[in-house]
């Protein structure tokens, strides 16, 4: 397993996006902290029916094992919004063992938080074509409660994503090469579609939680990030914050996915991200080129 450590780092001003979990392009982020500490993740006030999915925007929280998982294949980059690769990994998430109040999202320290289910996202993709159907891979997963899963999207489609029943999640929609990262705070057997007809189904299992991680990364209303340098854990998740005026989309060099995985963060949003191999990464702003980190990525 890799490992990365942090500095603190911040990116502000108006009209930005950013791009880890799709944003450290390889990275995902479990988002939906929005301004005002607003946590996308379980809210069921959200709209019914609706799943959201992301990037290391921020990718995006839990490593997956078992079940056959690669771990070296295995990416975190999630919206934490209601609690985001290609070459989906099967297998079921450890449990995390987090506490009730490691799982309400306001930044406490739950007892799985360090666990693999609550630094990693459990990886699956969208693929197909307009001729050949649409379908996820692998179509049928497990994660604990509190886990995260990370959807890539390479079918060339948008896909507006639906649970049934509902999974206490917010409306996402995930844009043509995009990943997004979900967290699932409910215990259940969810049925998951996209366009026509792509399926993916999901059990979420267990009595365990993680908790919103700790802002990792943000974007300040300067247009800048704090901190300029960070560093973290290979394959681990971690969050960034846009606090900017506008959306921000980062994009990294070298591509931390090798697939060039878009990612955005709008005004306000937090996404949870992670970068599955150890380097070094230059990652920038589109709106504001002059915004940029340094990401180093450690193995352990």
């Amino acid at each position: 397993m890799f490992v990365m450590e942090v500095e603190s780092v911040e990116l502000t001003g108006g009209g930005g996006r950013i791009c880890c979990g799709e944003w450290f392009a390889a990275g995902v982020l479990a988002a939906g902290v929005g301004e005002g500490g607003v946590v996308r993740r379980g809210s069921r006030a959200g709209l019914v029916g609706w799943v959201v999915v992301s990037l290391l925007a921020v990718t995006a929280c839990a490593p997956a094992t078992g079940g056959g998982v690669d771990q070296k294949n295995v990416a975190g980059g999630s919206r934490q919004a209601g609690a985001t690769e290609d070459g989906a990994t099967e297998g079921n998430a450890t449990k995390a063992g987090a506490t009730e109040d490691g799982a309400t999202g306001n930044g406490a320290a739950g007892a799985g938080r360090g666990s693999a289910d609550c630094t990693q996202a459990l990886k699956v993709a969208v693929v197909g074509s307009s001729t050949r159907g649409y379908s996820f891979s692998p179509g049928e997963v497990t994660v604990q409660r509190g886990g995260f899963l990370a959807i890539t999207n390479r079918s060339g489609r948008v896909h507006a994503l639906v649970s049934e029943p509902d999974a206490g999640m917010v409306t996402s929609v995930l844009g043509v090469d995009e990943r997004q990262v979900i967290q699932f705070p409910e215990v259940g057997s969810f049925t998951v579609t996209g366009a026509h007809r792509a399926v993916l189904k999901l059990t979420v299992a267990g009595e365990s939680g993680c908790g919103t991680p700790e802002p990792t990364l943000t974007v300040t209303g300067k247009n800048t990030f704090s901190p300029a340098k960070v560093s973290v854990v290979a394959t681990e998740n971690f969050t960034v914050v846009n606090r900017s005026g506008g959306p921000q989309t980062v994009m990294c060099t070298p591509d931390p996915g090798g697939n060039g995985d878009n990612s955005r963060l709008e005004k306000g949003e937090t996404q949870v991200l992670a970068i599955d191999k150890p380097g070094r990464y230059v990652c920038a702003s589109v709106q504001h080129p002059d915004a940029r980190v340094v990401v180093t990525v450690k193995g352990r």
